[in-house]
């Protein structure tokens, strides 16, 4: 009964981490798309934008960078990955990789500022080239 009792409290614990996961990575979503949204002006002047979004993925391609939210459902712990770059290049740059466990990775800009912030400067990593 004990490793039972252990196994269901990892379990519960993943299930909780991987909800809140989904959720967040729902907010981020929504707020990229509204994001994408504000450019519809722009972009009937000419300025190249790209919305796209998969089940556990969403990215937002202007001219030729991008930012880009994955949740990466590992094995020991999952989180929500946010990479920016240059469409051209091979290997994007890491921004951000946001966890559930706030304690234990402090270091994430999302647990540092907040969602709003966070995603302000996810913005201005992956576009501040373009100004």
């Amino acid at each position: 009964m004990v490793f039972q009792d252990q196994m269901r409290t990892f379990l519960d614990a993943r299930f909780k981490d991987e909800l809140f996961l989904a959720d967040l990575f729902l907010d981020l979503y929504g707020t990229l798309e509204a994001f994408d949204d504000s450019l519809e002006k722009y972009v009937a002047v000419g300025l190249d934008v790209a919305f796209e979004a998969a089940e556990n993925a969403a990215a937002l391609r202007i001219e030729d960078r991008f930012l880009r939210f994955d949740v990466v459902f590992d094995e020991t712990e999952p989180f929500i990955q946010v990479t920016a770059g240059k469409t051209t290049e091979d290997e994007p740059d890491i921004i951000d990789n946001i966890y559930a466990d706030k304690a234990s990775y402090p270091d994430s800009l999302y647990w540092q500022h907040g969602q709003e912030k966070a995603f302000d400067a996810y913005l201005k990593s992956a576009f501040t080239r373009l100004l």
